[in-house]
Formats: structure tokens, sequence, C-alpha cells
């Protein structure tokens, strides 16, 4: 159950790239084919290419963002397995917790 899980989230996130990538792409490509016909110029290339650079920004802030995010998930599994383990010995081996402000 958790591969399938695994496998739909990375389909989703694939997805979600594609979406970020091609969304300004093909909005500055309109622009820029519709100021061509509407003032006969060439805004069509520069426009192109920023809508590339926008969505390549785009992808790269949603991969990172995923990135973290997995992270700081996996960061928090292993601190709770510390901490699992650490009270289980302190039960087997009965030792006192000590309060943060009793360091004497």
């Amino acid at each position: 159950m958790k591969n399938d899980s695994k496998a739909l989230r990375n389909i989703v996130l694939i997805s979600q790239l594609a979406i970020c990538v091609m969304v300004p792409t093909f909005l500055c490509l309109a622009l820029g084919i519709w100021l061509d016909k509407r003032f006969g110029t060439w805004f069509t290339v520069p426009l192109l290419f920023i809508g590339m650079a926008a969505g390549a920004r785009n992808a790269y802030v949603l991969a990172m963002d995923t990135i973290r995010q997995e992270k700081l998930k996996k960061d928090k599994a292993q601190q709770d397995e510390i901490d699992r383990k650490v009270e289980e010995y302190r039960s087997r081996k009965k030792i006192p917790v000590k309060l943060r402000g009793d360091l004497c």
C-alpha cells in the first residue's frame, strides 16, 4: 500500500512539473503570436524564451519544495524513532527522566 501511494505521489509530481512548465510557455507563445498579428512585430521569439525561463523557474521551485518536504518528513520520522528508542531504554533500565532545568 505504501508503494502505491508513493507511486501515485510521483505521478502527481511529474504532472505538476509538466503543467508548471507548459502553462507559462504556451501563454507567452500565445501572447507573442497575438502581438505579432496585432502590431506586425516579432514578439513571439522573445516571449517564448521568457515563457520557457518562467516555466523552468516554476519547475525548480516546485522540485526544491518537494525535496525540502521529503527531507523534513524523513527527519521527523528519524527523530520519532530516536525518541521511541530512548523511552524504551529508559523504561527498561528504570532511569529517571531529568528535567531540562535540573542540571545539577
